[in-house]
Formats: structure tokens, C-alpha cells, sequence
């Protein structure tokens, strides 16, 4: 390291009458020359050379005026311990400054600064510490830190003080003290310490309304380590400089919620300055990310849209969600009939920017029309992809972008903590109608898969009780999903208590799957009433949370000790006893059933369920049918046994090892649609048959349970789950539709499409040759 003060040998080839430069060691391997000129004397780029050669990069000059009428230049260089001849020289390689055969024996702030108005201060003490960015090296090193820190003390000499007021995590505090009402806008703040220096990446935020002595309120956070007995906080401005102490960071605080409790409301530029500290955080110290989510929830930004007939331009965002994979879901409406709004711009608490400039997806929204009196589609709806957030975004803020430049803030409710609410909430942004292929491809589906499949991965295991003994060796396991709707399943399990090929030594195993848990206290008070009455053994499998239809059958098959599972809907009632053996029969007949599902009726009698085909619908979309649905009990072709498509899902048959051989139910649809289909269809991929059984008989309350369900009512799952699987399935299931089903007594509709597609094939084949 050089010494504090450096003399280095002159360019032999200065003239006579050049100034001469002190020489200062300033750290590590750096230096600082300083000379004095005549105003205006050099002009032009001044190149600092060693030994003949232009000097190292980085380096730099600052030429200011002095009070005397003259000029002084300071430059900062590397050279290196040991380098000999330094000079400087202007463009046309003449000598600007020579440096002393002997130098100064310490470096002497007053001197440096003295001469000099306040702005030429500010500008040497600004360069001093920009350079450092450059060269890194100093912002470790003791001696440029004290060289500073004099620079800092000759210009305010008694810095009054920053008091710590709590820790927003275990190594940062958040300190508020006060700046003068005139300091403006802080440019930049620096932290020196006996031995470093630290540029904040985030200035300190300065209230507006000044105390008795007209001074602002000023909060700073900091991080703890750099606080201590020698610390100077330097803050600068555009005209000018505060240094500031810091006190009680040491000592015991309150956590950042507790403090900002005491001072309701707070202060939103307050609120923005410590999310922006935390967030700048986030990436590297889980708990800054922690208490990024933590100030979200507990103290979310006020709701703000405009709305108001007497304005030309309004809009609001009802949905702006993150979709856990970088992802971003907005959703809202825009009043804009005069074409002002050029885009809107979301931005996250870390900083994350993005826009949109022709909002896509549009739709009526009754509520817009009703203020506007226009029948313009208001509504709209986007998916923009991105990197991912260090944390979570519960809140974002949006801007609409004017033509001018001007902007009008709208804030967004914050983000459901449920990720079921979430993807509800993206589910139910759309109208169902208004839901075309492109909006699933490129809005909703981009948006609800990350977020569904967030939800399935994160699947604590369930809760298992039993009731009783469990059956020795069951034949069956029946396994029944249950969600919110209770009421039909007395009657169910009384239908199975009588029956004495289920509630037998050998029989069946009952498996309920409870998927809306805070009915469990209902339910098992329920249980255990019945199970007093039949003695019939139960057991009860307890989800954490709702995780739809597939996970609960899944956990169900989970615990099954069976060779066939049997996946039953709580509102499936046999109409007699012995049609389980039937069923496995049926099953068990040919190596090659891969499942088998029974004849289905509504409480009218009527068919509900003959086995399952595909087919199309208006829209040309493929969607599950049933085989003579609504006709009577008796009609004939249902009461045929044959081969089909598949079978409903609210009872199936088939083999336990099969069902772990193709993986189960698949879990990325969404509460309880296409799920039995796509089983059937895996099934069906695997090679083996499925088959109707007429001469089992049951009455299905058909989807009781659903109904129920917010997200499926109000949202468009039912369009995403018939996209998924029309995508995922549809080779396979036109190659199906394609095969003759007529014996088994296929509608005429259906019978009519498949022999219209086989004409248009027969008349695009080529003609033989």
C-alpha cells in the first residue's frame, strides 16, 4: 500500500513555468494530484500518463474554480508501489503538471477544499466518492475510507443524528431522523465506517410536512453491520450535503410491523422505501423476503380506480396476479373512447416493470356499461411471461400510459393468500361465453396451469382414521370423494350396511375421502352415529385443504388393500343389494376389461348414464356425451351389455394394479370435470377394453357436489379442463369415434357424424391406380 502522502519522480522532459502537482496516496494503489492553474490556461481532454504510457484505467479529473479567479484539478490514477515517472499532459502532448520532488508530509482536507464555493465542494466530494464505484477496491480500504471520512467532517463538522428505530429483518434497522426543508431530493446516499464505504442502492425517503423548526422528517434503512460509534450516513443532494451519526442500532428493537403498528396510517412513502429496501434484499436473505410478503398482507396499499361518468378516460384492474413461474395475470376494464390510453404498466414491489400496449381479450362488462351508458366491451384480460420475483407479489401497481406521457395510478386488491382463490379468481375473470380458443391458449391456461400444478405439488399427505376394524382382505374398495354436499351420503352407506356382498367378511372396503375439511368435525360425529347403528367398518382419509376430485380419488386408491377399486360419487344410491359382484364379474371375465361402469338413471327414472362416447360440440370442441341420455329406464339399446368409448366417473370398476400402472387419476384438471374421461382414455391408451353393465342399476343425483363449488360456477374451468383435454387426448379419441359402435346402439346424431366424416375421407383419398 502507498503511504499516506507520495512523492514520485518528474517527466524529465517538463518545461519550466508547468504548476506543480501534490501527490497523495488515497489507498490500496490509487493517488490523488492536485495542481493550480491560471482560469482557462489548459483546455481541452487531460491525459494522465506513467512511465510515458496513458495510465491504467480507471482514472479521472475534475477541473474546479477557485475563489481567487484561478483553477484547481484533482485526478485520481492507479500507480502501482514502485512506478516511476508520472506526468500529465494535454491533447497535443504537452505537459500540464509536474509532480514535487518531495511531498506533503499528510493529506490536509481544509487545504484541498479551501478556496473553493460551496459547489465546487460538493462536485470534489461527489467525484471522490463516485470513484470508487470504479475502482472496487477502495470501498474496502481503511485509508481512502479516512481520506473521505476527513473530507466529510471539513464540510460538516457536527452531523447531527440518525436514530435506529426497529429491525425489518435480524440485519437491517430502519433509523428517522431529519433534513432541512430546503435539502431537495437526495441524489445519493453513502455509509462510511472506520474501515469501508457503502453506496445505498436505496436513498432514504424525506417527508412533507416539516416540523416547529421547518425541518422534514427522514427515514433511512441500513444495514446493521455498518452501524457503529464511527459511522457517518452522507447524504447528497442536488445543491448540497447532510452527514448524519447513527444511534441505538446496537440495542434491543421492536420488529418493523410492531413499530409501524404505533403509527397507523402509515405513511405510504415510508411503506414504498422499506419495501424497496427489503426487496433489493430479497434475492439473497429469505427474510427480507419474508417481510416483503409479511408488509403486503398486513398493510396492502388502498384500493384505487377511476370510475366516474364525468371523466373521458377510466378504468380499473380487478386482478393482478403472479402465477408462481414468473408469470403475470392481469385482468380488469377500460373506459376509453377517445383513445388516450396508450398502455398500462404494472410493476411489482421489487421492481419488475411490464406493459401492455393493446390490451387483448376484450368483453362487455354490464357494470361499465351502467356507469358509461356505452355498450363498448370494456373488459379485458392478459397473460405477460417474466422472470420470477425473489418473493411472492401479493400487490402490484399499475399505471394507465397517456398518449401525453401523463398516467393515471390504479391499484389492484391484493393477491388471495389461498392459491385455490387464486386460480379461482383468474378462473372467474372471463365470462364462460366470451372464452374463445385463443383466450385459453394464451391467457387462461398459460396462467392456471403454473398455479393448479403449484397447488398439486405442494399436497400435504392426508389425515387416516378408521372406524372399526378394518375388513379382512376386501375384495373391493369402494372409495368415495366427498365434497361440502353430506346429505345423500346416509342413505349411500345405509344402502351398503344392508347389503351383505359389501358389509361382509371378504367384501368391500369402504374408503371416504374427505376434500373439504372443515367438515370434519360434522363428519366424524356423523361416523361415528353411523357407525354405531351398522357397525359397518369405515375409513375416513382428511385433506388439509379442497384439492379436487382426481387428488381425493388418488388418495383414496392410496390406502386401498383391494385387488379392484371401485370410484363411487357420494350421490350415486343403489336401487337394490348384490350389484357389486356383478360389476366385478363383469371385470374379471376377459383379461383384456381394463374397467367397467354400470347403467346410471336420474330419480325420474330416465337415463342418466348408458357409457360414455365423444363428440363435438357447436363450437367443433370435443366434449364427453352419454349414450341415450334422458330416455326411459327400459329403452332398449341401453339394456344391452357392450363394449364403449368409457364409463362415467361417478362409478367405475377396474383392476388396483392397472390404476397404478397408468398413474391414476391425472391431477392438472381443474375441480371435477374431463378427469373420469381421461381416465377411461389412459386406460383405453393401455391397450384395454371398458365396458357397460346394464344389469347393474344405480340413481345418480348427477353432480350435486360440483354445483357447489365457487370456482366451477362462476368460472370458466369447465372450458380449460375440455382445452386440456381435447390437447391432450384428441388423436385417440377421434380414432375411437371412428371405430362402429352401431351395435351397441350409438345415437343417430352420433352414427350420422361418424359416417359423414368417413365420406369426406373417402372423397379426399387419391383414386387407385
Amino acid at each position: 500500500m502507498l503511504p499516506t502522502s507520495l512523492a514520485i519522480q518528474i517527466d524529465a522532459g517538463t518545461s519550466a513555468g508547468v504548476p506543480t502537482a501534490r501527490l497523495h496516496g488515497i489507498g490500496s494503489d490509487f493517488v490523488m494530484a492536485v495542481w493550480e492553474t491560471a482560469s482557462g490556461k489548459h483546455q481541452g481532454r487531460i491525459v494522465p500518463s506513467v512511465d510515458g504510457a496513458e495510465a491504467p484505467r480507471p482514472y479521472t479529473l475534475l477541473t474546479v474554480p477557485t475563489s481567487w479567479g484561478g483553477e484547481r484539478t484533482l485526478a485520481f490514477l492507479r500507480c502501482p508501489a514502485g512506478t516511476g515517472v508520472i506526468g500529465f499532459h494535454d491533447e497535443q502532448n504537452r505537459a500540464v503538471a509536474t509532480a514535487p520532488a518531495k511531498a506533503p508530509a499528510s493529506f490536509d482536507a481544509a487545504l484541498l477544499l479551501s478556496g473553493l464555493d460551496g459547489a465546487a465542494r460538493l462536485r470534489v466530494v461527489r467525484l471522490l466518492l463516485d470513484f470508487c464505484r470504479s475502482a472496487f477496491s477502495l470501498q474496502n480500504d481503511p485509508v481512502f475510507a479516512g481520506l473521505c471520512r476527513r473530507l466529510i467532517l471539513e464540510l460538516s463538522p457536527t452531523p447531527t443524528v440518525l436514530t435506529a428505530r426497529c429491525a425489518p429483518t435480524r440485519h437491517l434497522v430502519l433509523c428517522d431522523g431529519s433534513v432541512s426543508a430546503g435539502f431537495g431530493e437526495v441524489t445519493a446516499t453513502v455509509v462510511l465506517t472506520g474501515s469501508a464505504m457503502r453506496r445505498l442502492d436505496v436513498s432514504p425517503t424525506i417527508g412533507t410536512v416539516a416540523d416547529k423548526r421547518g425541518r422534514l422528517p427522514l427515514h433511512l434503512v441500513i444495514d446493521r453491520a455498518l452501524c457503529g460509534s464511527e459511522t457517518l450516513v452522507v447524504l447528497l443532494g442536488r445543491a448540497g450535503l447532510a452527514c448524519r451519526t447513527v444511534s441505538g442500532a446496537s440495542g434491543e428493537l421492536p420488529t418493523l410491523l410492531e413499530w409501524l403498528e404505533r403509527r397507523k396510517p402509515c405513511p405510504t412513502a415510508l411503506r414504498d422505501h422499506v419495501m424497496r429496501a427489503l426487496a433489493v434484499r430479497a434475492a439473497d436473505e429469505p427474510q427480507a423476503a419474508a417481510a416483503v410478503c409479511e408488509l403486503q398482507v398486513l398493510m396492502p396499499l388502498p384500493r384505487r380506480h377511476v370510475a366516474s361518468p364525468d371523466r373521458p378516460v377510466g378504468g380499473d384492474v380487478d386482478v393482478a396476479v403472479s402465477t408462481g413461474d414468473g408469470g403475470l395475470f392481469v385482468s380488469g376494464w377500460l373506459h376509453d373512447p377517445h383513445g388516450m390510453v396508450e398502455g398500462l404498466r404494472v410493476v411489482s414491489p421489487f421492481g419488475d416493470e411490464r406493459t401492455i400496449t393493446d390490451l387483448p381479450h376484450r368483453f362487455p362488462r354490464e357494470d361499465v356499461a351502467a356507469i358509461y351508458k356505452s355498450s363498448a366491451p370494456a373488459g379485458f384480460a392478459a397473460f405477460l411471461p417474466g422472470a420470477l420475483d425473489p418473493a411472492p407479489v401479493l400487490q402490484y401497481r399499475c399505471e394507465l400510459l397517456l398518449r401525453s406521457g401523463g398516467r393515471i395510478d390504479i391499484v389492484p386488491p391484493p393477491r388471495p393468500l389461498n392459491p385455490a382463490d387464486v386460480r379461482a379468481a383468474v378462473l372467474g375473470s372471463m365470462p364462460p361465453h366470451h372464452v374463445g380458443q385463443t383466450a385459453l391458449e394464451t391467457c387462461i391456461a398459460p396462467a392456471v396451469a403454473p398455479i393448479h400444478a403449484s397447488m398439486v405439488a405442494d399436497l400435504p399427505p392426508p389425515e387416516v382414521i378408521h372406524y372399526g376394524k378394518p375388513v379382512a382382505d376386501p375384495a373391493v374398495s369402494i372409495i368415495v370423494p366427498l365434497y361440502k354436499n353430506l346429505e345423500f351420503l346416509r342413505f349411500q352407506l345405509a344402502a351398503f350396511a344392508i347389503d351383505p356382498t359389501i358389509n361382509s367378511s371378504g367384501g368391500a372396503e369402504v374408503i371416504l375421502v374427505l376434500d373439504s375439511p372443515e367438515q370434519r368435525a360434522e363428519l366424524q360425529h356423523y361416523l361415528h352415529g353411523l357407525f354405531g347403528l351398522y357397525a359397518m367398518p369405515l375409513t375416513l382419509v382428511v385433506h388439509a385443504a379442497n384439492h379436487g376430485y382426481s387428488s381425493a380419488n388418488n388418495s383414496g386408491a392410496a390406502v386401498a388393500r383391494a385387488r379392484h377399486l371401485l370410484f363411487l360419487n357420494s350421490d350415486v344410491i343403489p336401487d337394490r343389494s348384490g350389484w357389486l359382484p356383478l360389476l366385478c364379474a363383469e371385470l374379471e371375465a376377459s383379461p383384456t376389461t381394463g374397467a367397467v361402469g354400470p347403467k346410471l338413471l336420474f330419480e325420474d327414472d330416465s337415463l342418466q348414464h348408458a357409457g360414455l362416447f365423444f363428440g363435438r360440440d357447436y363450437k367443433g370442441r370435443w366434449i364427453n356425451q352419454h349414450f341415450h341420455k334422458g330416455m326411459p329406464r327400459d329403452f332398449a339399446p341401453a339394456c344391452q351389455a357392450r363394449a364403449v368409448p368409457g364409463v362415467t366417473g361417478a362409478c367405475l370398476l377396474m383392476p388396483a394394479g392397472l390404476f397404478c400402472e397408468i398413474g391414476g387419476f391425472t391431477r392438472d384438471y381443474i375441480i371435477g370435470d374431463y378427469e373420469d374421461s381421461d381416465l377411461c382414455l389412459k386406460i383405453r391408451a393401455a391397450g384395454r377394453e371398458i365396458r357397460y353393465v346394464p344389469a347393474v342399476e344405480l340413481y345418480h343425483l348427477e353432480r350435486q357436489s360440483i354445483s357447489r363449488h365457487a370456482g366451477y360456477t362462476r368460472g370458466v374451468a369447465s372450458e380449460y379442463n375440455a382445452w386440456l383435454h381435447a390437447g391432450r387426448w384428441s388423436g385417440l379419441m377421434e380414432d375411437l369415434m371412428n371405430r362402429d359402435w352401431t351395435a351397441g346402439g350409438l345415437p343417430a346424431i352420433a352414427q350420422k357424424s361418424i359416417a359423414t366424416r368417413r365420406r369426406n375421407r373417402s372423397r379426399k383419398a387419391p383414386a387407385a391406380a
